[in-house]
Order: structure tokens, then C-alpha cells, then sequence
């Protein structure tokens, strides 16, 4: 099994024993055969091989965030089925502009693949060359008021997420562990993410 799907299901255990019950709500593992097949039409650029292995975990939640009782969320963002995805991909460009890069490294928009998503944010791996390369191969980037790193890889971020929710003081009703809790954890798992000049 690869390492991303076993901390995938130890982020998945950790939100069922706090009482947030995701299991239900994920869809199908999607082979890549599939995966390509259903992104072809809408998404210009070859998958990046994250993306591939998140979608052979789970594809991902039946609903929205919005819509689900127990979101199976990445910080603050929910996990995106593909038909999420192709929907969430025509927002983000048709709102930043599908010529806009990430900030100045010619990375377009439109080569980045979204996989969660809330309230007009995404996460999404960028599919070509960015900034952070080599050091950070598929980077995880937040498109939120704004287009910045927020960690060094999917695993990283899910790392960060399981301690997060593991963390004594969450729980669904309250799953903020406050600021300086958080940004601890988040460090941790990705050293120098915002302190690094780019």
C-alpha cells in the first residue's frame, strides 16, 4: 500500500474517533484508467502522479462540504469527487483568469488540478513546473484571497491534518484548535513554509 493511503486511513480513524463519522460518505477508489478518462475533457495537462494516488484512495466525498454532515476535510477544506472537480476548476479560472499565474513562476491556472475545496477556496497541485521545484515537487497550494504555498506535499498536509484533528481539543463542533496550536503542527510538518522567501 502506498504511503499516502496508509496516512489517508489514519487520518480517516482519526476523524471516526472523535465521532466524525466521513467513512460513509467517500466514494469508489478510482483507478487511473478512470481517473484519466473522466478528467480528459476538462483538465488540460498530465494529472500529477499526487493526484492520481489520492483518487485511487478514495474518489473522493458524494457531497459538498456544505451539504455533508461530516465533512472529510483537509484543514478547511473539503475533498472534491471529480465531478466537484471539473465544476470547481471552471470556477477558479473563470474567476482568477485562466492566463493568471502563481505569482510570478509562469504557472498557469489552468494546469493546476483542484482536489478540496470551500466556500470559494482550493487546494490544488500545480501539473507543470513551478517555483517550488525541484525542492517541492507537487506542492499543495491554497487559492484563497490570495495564491501561496501552504504545504510541501499531499502527505505533508495530511500529516498535518491528522495531528490536528488528533489533537485533544477537537472535535466536529469545534474543530478550530486555535492559531498558535495549529500553526505549531503545521510547521513541523513543513518547515520554513512561511518563512521561506521564493
Amino acid at each position: 500500500m502506498k504511503e499516502l493511503h496508509h496516512l489517508l486511513n489514519e487520518l480517516c480513524n482519526s476523524f471516526e474517533k472523535k465521532g466524525h463519522a466521513v467513512t460513509p460518505s467517500l466514494l469508489e477508489p478510482l483507478s487511473e484508467e478512470e481517473l484519466k478518462n473522466k478528467c480528459k475533457s476538462w483538465f488540460p495537462a498530465e494529472i500529477p502522479a499526487s493526484i492520481k494516488d489520492l483518487y485511487e484512495w478514495k474518489g473522493g466525498q458524494r457531497n459538498d462540504a456544505w451539504e455533508e454532515e461530516f465533512p472529510f476535510w483537509f484543514r478547511d477544506m473539503g475533498f472534491i469527487n471529480l465531478e466537484q472537480a471539473e465544476s470547481e476548476y471552471k470556477s477558479m479560472n473563470e474567476f482568477y483568469g485562466v492566463e493568471n499565474t502563481i505569482e510570478a513562476d509562469g504557472v498557469l491556472l489552468k494546469d493546476c488540478f483542484p482536489f478540496a475545496a470551500f466556500n470559494g477556496g482550493w487546494f490544488v497541485i500545480p501539473a507543470s513546473n513551478n517555483k517550488w521545484s525541484p525542492k517541492f515537487d507537487e506542492p499543495v497550494i491554497c487559492i484563497f484571497q490570495g495564491i501561496s504555498q501552504y504545504y510541501h506535499s499531499i502527505e505533508k498536509m495530511v500529516k498535518t491534518s491528522i495531528e490536528c484533528v488528533q489533537h485533544p481539543t477537537w472535535s466536529t463542533e469545534e474543530p478550530d484548535i486555535g492559531e498558535d496550536v495549529e500553526m505549531i503542527i503545521w510547521k513541523k510538518h513543513n518547515p520554513g513554509i512561511f518563512e521561506e522567501e521564493f
